[in-house]
């Protein structure tokens, strides 16, 4: 059989294998990849319903760049010059942008 769900997948098709079995596994990654293509088919048919319809507009996503861009240094700073491990490093990036964010928007 053809194995596309191990190649889309990757780790996680190895991870539904050993929890249900060999061919049970392979049939749910398969279904999975397949439930992701349908939604995309979905999504692509429908995007300008979701656009028109989103409340989403530019200063939402510029929001969220600078959420990612200060996220993104502050990780860079907390790993590189203060040696902090990585997954703390992304926790302690994340709550700061978003107590900086606060700060500036209600305090500023």
């Amino acid at each position: 059989m053809i194995d596309i769900a191990s190649f889309v997948l990757c780790g996680f098709q190895d991870m539904i294998v050993s929890a249900f079995g060999s061919s049970l596994g392979w049939l749910v990654g398969h279904l999975i990849v397949l439930g992701l293509v349908c939604l995309t088919y979905k999504i692509f048919n429908n995007r300008q319903h979701i656009i028109s319809q989103s409340p989403w507009d530019a200063s939402t996503l510029k929001s969220i760049a600078i959420f990612i861009v200060l996220t993104a240094v502050q990780y860079y700073i907390f790993t590189n010059t203060f040696g902090f491990p990585t997954n703390e490093s992304i926790g302690l990036a994340a709550v700061s942008s978003i107590l900086i964010r606060w700060h500036i928007l209600v305090l500023g």
